[in-house]
């Protein structure tokens, strides 16, 4: 039920908000999952998303970036896992890692085309707006926590 409604949400999105190419399609969408990262990335602490699994639960999962850190092995576990590759290390760290290339992606397909001032501001309005609304997707429908 809620990969259904992720995927409706991403076809429907763009389509209301007035997407008047493929690249404003592409620079909603991608705000739109870098939204819906930000909103599991808070969910994960403040909702404890994943608790109890090794690759989500926030108190213990940044463990996995090193061999073995409770028995005092703080070498990184594989080539990057304390640098480059961190992203990859947990559910915290992965969700801060789409957001980012995300909303950077959409940077690239903005300046990918001439546009007025006033199709710049459209689109920085309406690119918040849908950002805000994966962020909410996520953090208050379909991880809401304990309330």
């Amino acid at each position: 039920m809620k990969l259904k409604l992720i995927l409706i949400a991403l076809v429907i999105v763009p389509v209301f908000c007035g997407a008047q190419n493929k690249n404003d399609i592409f620079i909603y969408a991608s705000q739109f999952i870098s939204g819906c990262a930000d909103g599991v990335n808070q969910s994960i602490i403040h909702h404890e998303l994943g608790r109890g699994t090794s690759f989500w639960d926030y108190e213990n999962s940044w463990k996995n970036k090193y061999k073995n850190f409770d028995k005092g092995d703080t070498r990184p576990a594989f080539l990057g896992s304390t640098t480059f590759a961190v992203g990859l290390t947990d559910g915290f760290h992965l969700t801060r890692l789409v957001d980012r290339a995300f909303s950077l992606g959409s940077i690239g397909f903005a300046m990918g085309e001439k546009q007025s001032f006033k199709s710049i501001v459209k689109n920085l309005i309406i690119s918040s707006l849908i950002n805000r609304a994966g962020f909410v997707l996520f953090f208050n429908v379909i991880y809401p926590g304990a309330r």
